[in-house]
Protein backbone atom coordinates (compact mmCIF):
# COMPACT_ATOMS: atom_id res chain seq x y z
CA UNK A 1 0.00 0.00 0.00
CA UNK A 2 1.45 3.53 -0.80
CA UNK A 3 -0.26 6.42 0.79
CA UNK A 4 2.30 9.05 0.38
CA UNK A 5 2.31 8.47 4.24
CA UNK A 6 5.99 7.65 5.25
CA UNK A 7 4.34 5.32 7.80
CA UNK A 8 1.72 3.89 5.49
CA UNK A 9 3.80 2.73 2.62
CA UNK A 10 5.34 6.26 1.64
CA UNK A 11 5.36 7.87 -1.65
CA UNK A 12 4.24 6.13 -4.79
CA UNK A 13 6.23 8.48 -6.51
CA UNK A 14 8.84 6.33 -5.87
CA UNK A 15 7.24 3.13 -6.78
CA UNK A 16 6.58 5.04 -10.48
CA UNK A 17 10.30 5.59 -10.59
CA UNK A 18 12.22 2.37 -10.03
CA UNK A 19 8.96 0.74 -12.12
CA UNK A 20 9.54 2.90 -15.20
CA UNK A 21 13.13 2.33 -15.12
CA UNK A 22 12.90 -2.07 -15.17
CA UNK A 23 9.20 -1.85 -17.59
CA UNK A 24 9.92 -2.88 -21.00
CA UNK A 25 6.07 -1.51 -21.76
CA UNK A 26 4.03 0.80 -19.99
CA UNK A 27 0.25 1.49 -20.03
CA UNK A 28 -1.64 4.04 -17.44
CA UNK A 29 -4.50 5.29 -17.08
CA UNK A 30 -5.79 8.01 -15.35
CA UNK A 31 -8.42 10.58 -14.58
CA UNK A 32 -5.77 13.56 -14.52
CA UNK A 33 -2.46 14.33 -14.92
CA UNK A 34 0.52 17.15 -14.36
CA UNK A 35 2.58 19.12 -16.30
CA UNK A 36 5.91 18.46 -14.18
CA UNK A 37 4.48 14.55 -14.13
CA UNK A 38 4.35 14.49 -18.04
CA UNK A 39 7.66 16.10 -18.62
CA UNK A 40 9.36 14.31 -15.55
CA UNK A 41 8.68 10.51 -17.19
CA UNK A 42 8.20 11.60 -21.01
CA UNK A 43 11.72 10.54 -21.28
CA UNK A 44 10.68 6.68 -19.86
CA UNK A 45 7.73 6.91 -22.53
CA UNK A 46 9.70 7.57 -25.05
CA UNK A 47 12.52 5.05 -24.17
CA UNK A 48 10.25 2.53 -23.61
CA UNK A 49 9.34 2.66 -27.29
CA UNK A 50 12.28 3.10 -28.84
CA UNK A 51 13.72 -0.35 -27.19
CA UNK A 52 10.39 -1.93 -29.29
CA UNK A 53 8.02 -2.06 -25.95
CA UNK A 54 4.36 -0.13 -26.22
CA UNK A 55 4.06 2.95 -24.02
CA UNK A 56 0.97 4.36 -23.63
CA UNK A 57 -0.68 6.72 -21.48
CA UNK A 58 -4.80 7.70 -21.37
CA UNK A 59 -6.12 10.98 -19.94
CA UNK A 60 -9.56 10.63 -18.57
CA UNK A 61 -11.17 14.06 -18.06
CA UNK A 62 -9.43 15.89 -20.91
CA UNK A 63 -12.12 15.89 -23.77
CA UNK A 64 -14.09 17.63 -21.40
CA UNK A 65 -12.77 19.58 -19.25
CA UNK A 66 -10.04 20.87 -21.29
CA UNK A 67 -6.11 21.27 -20.23
CA UNK A 68 -3.89 24.17 -19.23
CA UNK A 69 -1.50 25.53 -22.76
CA UNK A 70 1.21 24.04 -21.40
CA UNK A 71 0.26 21.09 -20.69
CA UNK A 72 -1.75 19.83 -23.80
CA UNK A 73 1.81 21.04 -25.91
CA UNK A 74 3.13 18.73 -23.56
CA UNK A 75 1.40 15.74 -23.81
CA UNK A 76 0.61 16.84 -28.14
CA UNK A 77 4.44 17.04 -28.35
CA UNK A 78 5.06 13.34 -26.45
CA UNK A 79 2.01 11.78 -28.53
CA UNK A 80 3.62 12.81 -31.66
CA UNK A 81 7.11 11.41 -30.74
CA UNK A 82 4.99 8.28 -29.71
CA UNK A 83 3.05 7.23 -32.50
CA UNK A 84 6.06 7.53 -34.44
CA UNK A 85 7.10 4.20 -33.38
CA UNK A 86 3.79 3.03 -35.15
CA UNK A 87 3.05 -0.11 -32.53
CA UNK A 88 0.20 1.82 -30.23
CA UNK A 89 1.92 4.03 -27.94
CA UNK A 90 0.66 7.10 -27.92
CA UNK A 91 -1.41 9.58 -25.70
CA UNK A 92 -4.86 8.51 -25.81
CA UNK A 93 -8.10 10.46 -24.59
CA UNK A 94 -11.54 9.03 -23.17
CA UNK A 95 -14.29 9.64 -25.83
CA UNK A 96 -17.83 8.74 -25.00
CA UNK A 97 -17.36 8.49 -21.16
CA UNK A 98 -15.74 10.20 -18.83
CA UNK A 99 -12.76 7.79 -17.07
CA UNK A 100 -11.91 8.85 -13.74
CA UNK A 101 -9.44 5.72 -12.73
CA UNK A 102 -6.07 5.43 -11.85
CA UNK A 103 -4.51 2.26 -13.15
CA UNK A 104 -0.56 1.53 -13.90
CA UNK A 105 0.42 -1.55 -15.41
CA UNK A 106 4.45 -1.91 -15.92
CA UNK A 107 4.86 -5.29 -17.88
CA UNK A 108 7.52 -7.31 -19.58
CA UNK A 109 7.01 -10.46 -21.36
CA UNK A 110 6.32 -12.86 -19.34
CA UNK A 111 4.94 -10.99 -16.34
CA UNK A 112 2.89 -7.97 -14.93
CA UNK A 113 2.86 -5.85 -12.40
CA UNK A 114 -0.04 -3.50 -11.67
CA UNK A 115 -1.50 -0.42 -8.96
CA UNK A 116 -4.81 0.85 -8.40
CA UNK A 117 -5.80 3.36 -6.20
CA UNK A 118 -6.58 6.69 -5.87
CA UNK A 119 -3.47 8.27 -7.40
CA UNK A 120 -3.83 10.44 -10.26
CA UNK A 121 -0.68 10.71 -12.58
CA UNK A 122 0.48 13.99 -11.02
CA UNK A 123 2.21 15.24 -8.15
CA UNK A 124 -0.28 15.86 -5.94
CA UNK A 125 -1.48 12.20 -6.39
CA UNK A 126 2.43 10.47 -6.19
CA UNK A 127 3.35 12.59 -3.36
CA UNK A 128 1.20 15.26 -2.66
CA UNK A 129 -1.97 14.14 -1.14
CA UNK A 130 -3.13 11.61 1.40
CA UNK A 131 -3.93 8.44 -0.84
CA UNK A 132 -4.45 4.83 -1.47
CA UNK A 133 -3.18 3.12 -3.94
CA UNK A 134 -2.45 -0.73 -4.20
CA UNK A 135 -0.41 -3.39 -6.16
CA UNK A 136 -2.80 -6.24 -7.55
CA UNK A 137 -1.76 -9.87 -6.64
CA UNK A 138 -4.39 -11.60 -7.27
CA UNK A 139 -3.30 -13.21 -10.89
CA UNK A 140 -7.15 -13.50 -11.89
CA UNK A 141 -7.82 -10.22 -10.77
CA UNK A 142 -4.41 -9.09 -12.66
CA UNK A 143 -5.90 -10.58 -15.89
CA UNK A 144 -9.52 -8.88 -15.09
CA UNK A 145 -7.73 -5.51 -15.00
CA UNK A 146 -5.81 -6.53 -18.40
CA UNK A 147 -9.05 -6.99 -20.28
CA UNK A 148 -10.42 -3.75 -18.77
CA UNK A 149 -7.70 -1.81 -20.29
CA UNK A 150 -7.12 -3.07 -23.59
CA UNK A 151 -11.13 -2.31 -23.75
CA UNK A 152 -10.17 1.08 -22.42
CA UNK A 153 -8.11 1.88 -24.83
CA UNK A 154 -10.20 0.78 -27.61
CA UNK A 155 -11.65 2.77 -30.43
CA UNK A 156 -15.09 2.28 -27.98
CA UNK A 157 -13.57 4.75 -25.41
CA UNK A 158 -10.53 6.34 -26.35
CA UNK A 159 -9.04 7.89 -29.59
CA UNK A 160 -5.54 9.53 -29.71
CA UNK A 161 -4.82 13.09 -28.34
CA UNK A 162 -4.47 14.34 -32.23
CA UNK A 163 -7.64 13.13 -33.33
CA UNK A 164 -9.38 15.34 -30.54
CA UNK A 165 -9.69 19.11 -30.36
CA UNK A 166 -9.19 19.17 -26.81
CA UNK A 167 -10.03 23.18 -25.25
CA UNK A 168 -7.64 25.12 -23.20
CA UNK A 169 -9.70 26.75 -20.10
CA UNK A 170 -10.17 30.74 -20.36
CA UNK A 171 -9.94 30.10 -24.14
CA UNK A 172 -13.10 28.08 -24.07
CA UNK A 173 -16.47 29.77 -25.41
CA UNK A 174 -19.41 27.75 -23.82
CA UNK A 175 -21.86 29.28 -26.09
CA UNK A 176 -21.15 30.58 -30.14
CA UNK A 177 -21.88 33.85 -30.92
CA UNK A 178 -24.53 33.15 -33.50
CA UNK A 179 -26.00 31.34 -30.42
CA UNK A 180 -25.48 33.80 -27.90
CA UNK A 181 -27.19 36.60 -30.05
CA UNK A 182 -30.18 34.04 -30.96
CA UNK A 183 -30.81 33.85 -26.93
CA UNK A 184 -30.35 36.81 -26.89
CA UNK A 185 -33.27 37.91 -29.36
CA UNK A 186 -35.93 35.68 -27.49
CA UNK A 187 -38.90 37.98 -27.08
CA UNK A 188 -39.70 38.06 -23.25
CA UNK A 189 -42.77 38.79 -21.33
CA UNK A 190 -44.30 39.20 -17.99
CA UNK A 191 -44.85 35.87 -16.24
CA UNK A 192 -47.24 37.58 -13.83
CA UNK A 193 -49.35 38.13 -16.99
CA UNK A 194 -50.21 34.31 -17.20
CA UNK A 195 -52.10 32.25 -14.26
CA UNK A 196 -51.68 28.40 -14.19
CA UNK A 197 -54.82 27.94 -12.15
CA UNK A 198 -57.30 25.73 -14.03
CA UNK A 199 -54.95 24.64 -16.63
CA UNK A 200 -54.01 21.57 -18.04
CA UNK A 201 -50.40 20.29 -16.58
CA UNK A 202 -47.81 18.09 -18.16
CA UNK A 203 -45.23 16.96 -15.29
CA UNK A 204 -42.08 15.38 -16.97
CA UNK A 205 -40.22 14.30 -13.96
CA UNK A 206 -36.20 14.32 -14.79
CA UNK A 207 -34.58 12.40 -12.20
CA UNK A 208 -35.32 9.50 -14.24
CA UNK A 209 -33.48 10.83 -17.29
CA UNK A 210 -30.24 11.03 -15.56
CA UNK A 211 -29.55 7.62 -14.72
CA UNK A 212 -27.27 7.68 -17.46
CA UNK A 213 -24.41 9.49 -17.79
CA UNK A 214 -24.94 10.14 -21.79
CA UNK A 215 -28.72 10.60 -20.96
CA UNK A 216 -30.31 13.75 -22.45
CA UNK A 217 -29.82 16.41 -19.90
CA UNK A 218 -25.81 14.96 -19.92
CA UNK A 219 -25.30 14.91 -24.03
CA UNK A 220 -21.84 16.72 -23.29
CA UNK A 221 -20.19 13.76 -22.21
CA UNK A 222 -21.76 11.17 -24.87
CA UNK A 223 -18.77 10.85 -27.51
CA UNK A 224 -17.73 13.81 -29.20
CA UNK A 225 -18.99 14.85 -32.70
CA UNK A 226 -16.51 13.23 -35.60
CA UNK A 227 -15.50 15.15 -38.46
CA UNK A 228 -15.60 13.04 -41.20
CA UNK A 229 -13.47 15.49 -43.61
CA UNK A 230 -10.76 15.92 -41.11
CA UNK A 231 -10.83 13.32 -38.64
CA UNK A 232 -11.30 15.56 -35.57
CA UNK A 233 -13.30 15.04 -32.29
CA UNK A 234 -14.86 17.65 -30.65
CA UNK A 235 -17.23 17.57 -27.33
CA UNK A 236 -20.72 18.03 -27.84
CA UNK A 237 -21.87 22.16 -26.49
CA UNK A 238 -22.78 22.11 -23.33
CA UNK A 239 -25.79 23.53 -23.16
CA UNK A 240 -27.22 20.66 -25.89
CA UNK A 241 -30.05 18.85 -24.03
CA UNK A 242 -32.98 17.43 -25.04
CA UNK A 243 -35.48 15.58 -23.10
CA UNK A 244 -37.36 12.61 -23.92
CA UNK A 245 -41.17 11.92 -22.74
CA UNK A 246 -42.19 8.78 -21.67
CA UNK A 247 -45.64 6.89 -23.37
CA UNK A 248 -47.58 7.64 -20.83
CA UNK A 249 -46.97 11.46 -20.63
CA UNK A 250 -46.52 12.02 -24.61
CA UNK A 251 -49.78 10.29 -25.02
CA UNK A 252 -51.70 12.71 -22.56
CA UNK A 253 -54.13 14.67 -24.80
CA UNK A 254 -52.54 18.42 -23.02
CA UNK A 255 -48.67 17.09 -24.59
CA UNK A 256 -47.60 19.55 -27.09
CA UNK A 257 -47.82 17.71 -30.73
CA UNK A 258 -45.14 19.96 -33.39
CA UNK A 259 -44.08 23.91 -32.81
CA UNK A 260 -44.90 25.24 -29.71
CA UNK A 261 -44.28 28.55 -27.82
CA UNK A 262 -43.24 27.90 -23.91
CA UNK A 263 -43.58 31.04 -21.57
CA UNK A 264 -41.06 30.32 -19.31
CA UNK A 265 -41.25 30.93 -15.34
CA UNK A 266 -38.96 33.58 -15.11
CA UNK A 267 -40.42 35.59 -18.85
CA UNK A 268 -38.57 34.40 -22.14
CA UNK A 269 -40.77 32.95 -24.71
CA UNK A 270 -38.80 30.09 -26.00
CA UNK A 271 -39.82 28.36 -29.77
CA UNK A 272 -40.13 25.16 -28.79
CA UNK A 273 -41.52 21.30 -30.90
CA UNK A 274 -42.07 17.97 -30.39
CA UNK A 275 -41.03 15.43 -32.51
CA UNK A 276 -39.79 11.77 -33.72
CA UNK A 277 -41.65 8.83 -32.49
CA UNK A 278 -45.15 9.57 -30.40
CA UNK A 279 -43.64 13.15 -30.17
CA UNK A 280 -40.99 12.06 -27.50
CA UNK A 281 -38.56 14.35 -28.05
CA UNK A 282 -38.84 17.77 -25.73
CA UNK A 283 -36.39 20.49 -27.83
CA UNK A 284 -36.19 23.90 -28.53
CA UNK A 285 -36.01 24.94 -32.44
CA UNK A 286 -33.18 25.81 -34.44
CA UNK A 287 -30.92 24.59 -31.73
CA UNK A 288 -30.67 22.21 -29.06
CA UNK A 289 -28.68 24.53 -27.04
CA UNK A 290 -31.46 27.61 -26.38
CA UNK A 291 -33.31 24.59 -23.85
CA UNK A 292 -30.00 23.82 -22.34
CA UNK A 293 -29.39 27.28 -21.84
CA UNK A 294 -32.02 27.88 -19.88
CA UNK A 295 -33.03 24.50 -17.79
CA UNK A 296 -29.15 23.78 -16.90
CA UNK A 297 -28.83 27.87 -16.40
CA UNK A 298 -31.39 27.99 -14.00
CA UNK A 299 -29.20 25.08 -12.43
CA UNK A 300 -26.17 26.90 -12.75
CA UNK A 301 -27.85 29.78 -11.32
CA UNK A 302 -28.77 28.17 -8.51
CA UNK A 303 -25.19 26.23 -7.20
CA UNK A 304 -26.64 23.10 -7.95
CA UNK A 305 -25.11 22.11 -10.94
CA UNK A 306 -21.46 23.46 -11.91
CA UNK A 307 -19.77 23.57 -15.55
CA UNK A 308 -18.61 19.93 -17.28
CA UNK A 309 -20.64 18.31 -14.43
CA UNK A 310 -23.34 15.55 -15.12
CA UNK A 311 -26.68 16.51 -13.87
CA UNK A 312 -27.35 14.39 -11.36
CA UNK A 313 -30.30 13.27 -9.31
CA UNK A 314 -27.85 14.86 -5.94
CA UNK A 315 -28.50 18.04 -8.82
CA UNK A 316 -31.67 18.31 -9.53
CA UNK A 317 -32.80 17.06 -5.33
CA UNK A 318 -30.21 20.29 -4.68
CA UNK A 319 -31.81 21.83 -7.12
CA UNK A 320 -35.47 22.14 -5.53
CA UNK A 321 -37.22 20.01 -7.83
CA UNK A 322 -37.02 16.86 -10.56
CA UNK A 323 -40.15 18.35 -12.36
CA UNK A 324 -40.74 19.89 -15.67
CA UNK A 325 -44.44 21.24 -16.04
CA UNK A 326 -45.87 22.44 -19.19
CA UNK A 327 -49.53 24.46 -19.12
CA UNK A 328 -51.40 24.15 -22.18
CA UNK A 329 -52.85 27.75 -22.39
CA UNK A 330 -54.45 26.92 -25.75
CA UNK A 331 -53.29 25.18 -29.14
CA UNK A 332 -49.02 25.57 -29.45
CA UNK A 333 -48.71 27.93 -26.14
CA UNK A 334 -47.27 26.59 -23.03
CA UNK A 335 -46.05 27.59 -19.65
CA UNK A 336 -43.11 25.88 -18.80
CA UNK A 337 -41.96 25.76 -15.65
CA UNK A 338 -38.60 24.58 -13.81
Amino acid sequence: MYTNLLDHGGDFRTVLDAEFDAAENVTVASGYVSLDIINAYQPNFIKIAESGGIAKLLLGMALYEGLGERKLEAVSSLNEQLLTFENLSGVYIANGRRYHGKVYRFYNENESTIYVGSSNFSSSGTQGNIECTVPVVNENQKQEIINFLDDLYSSEYAVTIDKTKITVPGKKRLIKKSIENYWGSINKYDPASISTEGLPKIEIPLDRLDEKEKSNLNIYFGKGRLNTATGIITPRPWYEIEIIASNDINSQESYPKGNFRAFTDDGYIIPMRTQGDNKKNIRSRKTLQIFGIWLKGKLEKSGALEKFHPVTKDTLAEYGTNQLKLYKIEEGKYYMEF
